[in-house]
Formats: structure tokens, sequence, C-alpha cells
């Protein structure tokens, strides 16, 4: 079980996109994000196509126009025709009536020529044919054979042969910009794009109309007495020579509950729909438009990551290479984004290596410098004491030497150890928030009583002082800077401790009634290994006030050698400023 849960996740590592370059990944996602655009598209398109009531409107216009007739021509077309006895009639008299007889009215039947009139003014050019018989299936009136007169345009035959020629050049003109127009580029792909969705529309249309049945069309004949047979409407769907779906619908023409006539509507059953075609059109347009401009400033963008990182990237190895670091000026990428972030820490992270090994080759040439003097005394030493060649007063002093010398070793070692100890605890320690009046109320306690009987006052503000810092390391400067004052303080004197806020900031210093410190040496007392004591010298490694500046400085504060004097403090004055946090 747990080998093939491994061998599914080393399976997905190798298809992770970290595998590929930055550019690589993001053409990757524009190709998913693509397909996911295009699977969308398909999807309103096919919404577009199967949610078509287009056949819906026809089947309806066809209904409509046939309702229409229907109702017209019951109310309106229905009428007693007049009618005379043609045997007596002498068709050469002017007195008809005399002649003929009397006139008499027929019974009820349809108007043919109100019929024709209807259908002519009505129904001529109309998309659907329209055809009228009457109750004994003779046709009355037909949409594809009523002819009317054609409109006679009267030309002028003096009209000259320029004009003529002016007109017929302007004609030719603006039939091949319409040709040219319609044969451009756009046109001819708007046009294949219509025809592949209007074929695709026809697919959905057929399997519509199949569902509800095409058959064959006999005649109208059969149609007709069908439906007179029914006496309601009737429909047919069937496929012509051209494999075009028609439906033909017929109804009676019904008055006072007699039928006097048939009407029947036909029409094609077009599965062309331009309207959610252009729709379509526009939409995958937009979409083409869209991807491009995405492609586009995605490669420019993913320039604008990648160029920055790989000059980062560049200017590690040449930081590495210390053949060539001494010949390449490195410049950082300047920006104001996350990238602009990683460059300056990776370059303060580069100035805080080179200052930290700077400060190692200086200190190992201080460990270097301090401890061979010592040593060379103690060679010194030694040899006079192997020659032995001096008095035995003489060997005592040196062997005292000897001791002090050893004594200073000691001192030295344990200081640099702890001093390499602090670098390392810096760098690893945690910081915490808490108040610093109360941290230094219980620190100072144990201080109260002392061998010197030195009195030590602290004032401070009632008020809470938050910082964020690393307690252990306050503790270990504040009682380097306590034990400095103490040593340096005479006996029964006093030494103050104030603390005070600012805006920003928490001061905590330190006065006392000692012999004081020169202000020439405010910044070299900092420095490793110096000591200006002339008392116990060698009990001290000059190493503490440069650790105390360290372990501050960590804590994003500063500790200085203020040269504030009272006339009751005037000794030296120390001063540890920690930033406060909210």
């Amino acid at each position: 079980m747990a080998q093939a849960i491994r061998g599914v996740s080393n399976n997905t590592k190798k298809i992770s996109l970290s595998n590929y370059s930055l550019t690589t990944q993001i053409i990757i996602i524009n190709i998913l994000t693509a397909l996911l655009g295009c699977i969308f598209l398909l999807l309103i398109n096919y919404l577009l196509i199967s949610n078509n009531n287009n056949l819906d409107k026809q089947i309806n216009n066809i209904a409509s126009d046939l309702n229409r007739i229907t109702i017209f021509l019951s109310n309106n077309a229905i009428k007693r025709v007049p009618q005379f006895n043609v045997e007596n009639c002498d068709i050469n008299s002017s007195n008809a009536e005399t002649e003929c007889g009397e006139k008499f009215f027929s019974d009820p039947q349809l108007d043919p020529t109100l019929t024709q009139k209807y259908l002519l003014e009505n129904y001529l050019y109309g998309i659907h044919k329209v055809k009228i018989y009457d109750d004994s299936w003779i046709r009355y009136a037909d949409t594809e054979d009523i002819f009317i007169s054609e409109d006679v345009v009267e030309i002028d035959n003096k009209q000259t042969l320029s004009n003529l020629d002016i007109f017929l050049s302007r004609k030719g003109s603006d039939e091949d910009k319409i040709t040219e127009n319609k044969d451009s580029l756009f046109n001819k792909y708007k046009e294949n794009y219509l025809d592949l969705f209007n074929n695709l529309q026809k697919y959905f249309n057929n399997k519509f109309l199949s569902k509800i049945g095409v058959g064959k069309y006999k005649s109208e004949i059969l149609l007709v007495q069908e439906t007179i047979k029914k006496i309601a409407n009737v429909s047919y769907l069937y496929k012509d020579e051209n494999q075009d779906t028609i439906l033909v619908s017929s109804a009676p023409i019904i008055k006072s509950g007699n039928t006097y006539g048939v009407a029947i509507v036909s029409g094609i059953l077009k599965s062309e729909n331009n309207e959610s075609g252009l729709i379509s059109f526009n939409l995958i347009n937009l979409f083409i438009i869209i991807i491009f401009i995405m492609f586009f400033l995605s490669l420019l963008f993913s320039q604008s990551i990648v160029s920055p990182i790989k000059i980062l990237s560049k200017i590690l190895r040449s930081e590495r290479d210390k053949s060539n670091k001494k010949n390449n000026k490195l410049t950082y990428p300047e920006r104001n984004d996350e990238i602009g972030i990683l460059s300056d820490d990776i370059h303060s992270m580069s100035e805080d290596l080179k200052n930290r090994i700077s400060e190692i080759e200086g200190f190992a040439a201080d460990v270097s410098h301090e401890l061979k003097n010592p040593l060379a005394s103690l060679k010194s030493s030694n040899e006079l004491l192997v020659e032995n060649k001096i008095s035995n007063e003489k060997k005592y002093l040196l062997l005292r030497n000897m001791q002090k010398d050893i004594d200073r070793m000691n001192v030295l070692i344990t200081d640099i150890s702890r001093y390499t100890l602090t670098q390392v605890e810096i760098d690893e320690e945690l910081f915490y928030n808490f108040d610093v009046v109360e941290f230094l109320n219980d620190f100072l306690e144990p201080y109260f009583t002392n061998t010197k009987n030195i009195k030590i006052n602290f004032e401070f503000e009632k008020k809470i002082s938050m910082i964020n810092a690393n307690k252990d390391k306050l503790a270990q400067v504040l009682s380097n800077l306590i034990d400095n004052s103490l040593s340096y303080s005479p006996q029964n004197s006093e030494i103050l401790i104030e603390q005070k806020t600012t805006d920003k900031d928490v001061i905590i210093s330190f006065f006392d009634q000692g012999s004081g410190i020169n202000a020439s040496l405010k910044n070299k007392i900092f420095e490793r290994f110096y000591t200006d004591r002339e008392v116990n010298q060698d009990k001290h490694s000059g190493l503490g006030l440069s650790i105390a500046k360290k372990i501050i400085e960590s804590f994003s504060g500063s500790l200085k050698l203020n040269n504030v004097k009272s006339e009751k403090y005037f000794g030296a004055c120390f001063s540890i400023i920690l930033p406060l946090i909210d």
C-alpha cells in the first residue's frame, strides 16, 4: 500500500508544473485556460442550437396564417350567388330578366372571386404557399397560379447613349464593389462559419422532427378529403426532392356547422438560424481575440518575471564564483513587487554574509593578536628559565608573570568562546513581547544589595512600555553594564538607572559616580578586546561591551555612551535605546 502511494506521489511529481521553466508553465496554464474556454464556448453554442425556437416559430406562423385565412373566409367569403334559368334565356335579348324569367339565389357557397382577391392582397408574396378548395374538391385559389399585370416602365428613347453608358458603368462599378466585398476573406470566413452553424442546427432540427414524425405526402385532394371528413385541422411533415422538410397544414372553412371548403398552407421549415449563428460567430471571434491578447500579455508578463529571476540567479552564481567576483559589477533588480522584495532580501542577505565573513576575519585577526602577547611573554619567560642564568628572586618574578599570562589567556579563551556562542545565539534566539519596566523591576532586585554598599536608584515611568526582545540576552547586557558601573564606582556611592519613553522608543540609561570615560573613546570602547582598565586588566578581555552592543543591535536597538552628566552622577552614562511596539 505504501509503495503504491509512493508510486502515485512520484508520478504526480513527474507531471508537476515545477518540472518546467516559468515561461513553459505560463504557456501550459494559458493552453489549459484556452481549452476550458473552448469547452465553455461549445456549451454556449450547444445551448444556442438546442434551445432554438426557430422551428416552433415557423410552425406557429403556418398555423397562424391558416387560422386567419379560415376565419376571414368563413366570415366574409360564404355567400348566396344570383342565378337565372339559362334554358329560357335569349342571349340576344337586352332584357335578360324578362326573357330568362325570375332571378334566384343559390345555396350558400364559397365565393371564388373574393377568395382570390383576399389571397392576392395578403399572401401573394408571402413565404408560405396558400391554396383554397371548395367542398367539391375544386381549387378556387392558389398563390402560385395567380397572375397579375406586370409594372410597365416608360423609357425615353431619346436618352443619349453617353448617359446610358455612364449609368451602366456606375452600375457595373457598384456590382464590382459588392462582389469584391462578398469575396473578401472575412466575409468568406463568416459565411463558412454560418454554414457550419446552420448545418449543426439542421442536424438538431432533424432529430427534433424525427421525434414528431416525417412521413410521405400523397396528394392535396386526399388531404382535402381527409380534412372534410374529419372536420378538423390536418398536418403532414414530408421531405421534398431537395430533402427540405415541408410542413403542410389544412383546415376546414366552416360556417353555421357546414363545411364550405378547405384552406391549405404549406411552407419549408428552414434550418437556418442566422440570428443565433451571428451570436456564436461574435462570441468565437471575441474568444479568439481574448486568447491572443492573453497569450501575448502572458509572454510579456513571464519575461518580466523570468528576466529578474535569471539576473538574481546569475548574481548568486557570481557571488559564489570567486574567480569572477572582483571583475563583476552586480546590479540587483529594482522593483516594487514581490520580486523586488526578494531582490532586496537577497541583497541584504548577501551584505550580511559579507559582513559576517569580514567580521570573522577581523575577529580571527584580533584573537590571534591578543593571544600572541601572553604567548610571547610565556615563551620568553620559559627560555630564561630553561637557560637557568637568573637568580631565584627573578625566577619567582618570572613565575608570577607566567601565572598572570596564563590567567590572561584563560580569560581570553573563555570570553572568546562566550563571544562566539553569543553570535550563534543571536541568530537563533526567540523574541517575545514584554513590559520592560516590569522586567527591570524583577532584574534589579538582586543588585540592590552588593559588597561595595552602592545604592542603586531606579526611576521609571508608571506606564506599560512593551518591547520585542529576548529576555535572557537583554539580561546579559544589563548585567554587563551594571557590573561595569559597580566596578568603576567608589565605595558607598550611587548608581541611577533611568527609564524613559519617546513616541517610538524606550530609553534605559545607566549613570554612576565613577571616574567616567573620555568622550573621545565613545566608539573605541565598543571595539573587541579594548579596555581602559588600569586595575585587574588581566581579568577582563574587552569583549563585554562589544557583545552587549551586538545583542542590542539584534533587537533593532542601539547602545551608546552619552556625554550627559549631572552634578550628582558625574561618571559614565550608557544608554540602551529599544523600539516600542503597539
